[in-house]
């Protein structure tokens, strides 16, 4: 967040960012790293996966570049990493340059079998909201034995058993990676 804080100095006047944190545990959860990064530009609180169904995403970060008239010119799920030279670059060129993303950024596709483990993560999200986190986390592990790869299920697991991997000090990125390794 500190890298997308910088980027939001210095091009502010001509685009705006939004974070999005999927993140079932709510905004106390969250608030930890947007209070204390003091971030200026807004994160949205995703509790019920609105945004990996409505745009096919089962892997964080992601981007979603919207013009000014609304319309999405370019999305890249997964691995958006500002971090990253090169999509820095692409996103400096759009901004500075008004350049089209057309082919630039590749777009990933959402599978049925996606579609069907955010089902049972869907089920699972009415579970842990009415209480019953021992029953979410059957269906969740569920969706993850048929999409193996989705990042989005596994973290809310992970958030939930081992909740000192994301919710003290900083997120441990080389655990989560161990831990994908270790599933496969």
């Amino acid at each position: 967040m500190p890298v997308w804080q910088d980027f939001n100095n210095k091009y502010s006047q001509k685009v705006s960012i939004i974070s999005i944190a999927i993140d079932l545990q709510g905004h106390e959860k969250v608030k930890h790293y947007t209070s204390e990064l003091n971030l200026t530009f807004p994160t949205l609180i995703d509790q019920k996966n609105i945004t990996g169904n409505l745009y096919g995403f089962k892997a964080i970060p992601n981007g979603i570049l919207i013009n000014e008239k609304g319309y999405i010119i370019a999305k890249q799920f997964g691995n958006f990493d500002i971090r990253n030279i090169e999509t820095r670059n692409k996103l400096k060129n759009w901004i500075i340059n008004d350049v089209d993303f057309n082919n630039q950024i590749e777009i990933t596709k959402f599978t049925n079998k996606t579609k069907e483990s955010n089902k049972l993560f869907q089920k699972g999200i009415d579970f842990y909201q009415s209480g019953n986190v021992e029953e979410a986390l059957i269906f969740w592990k569920q969706g993850i034995k048929i999409d193996p790869k989705n990042y989005i299920i596994r973290k809310q697991i992970w958030a939930i058993e081992h909740p000192d991997k994301f919710y003290s000090g900083e997120i441990n990125y080389q655990w989560q990676k161990t831990q994908m390794e270790l599933d496969q």
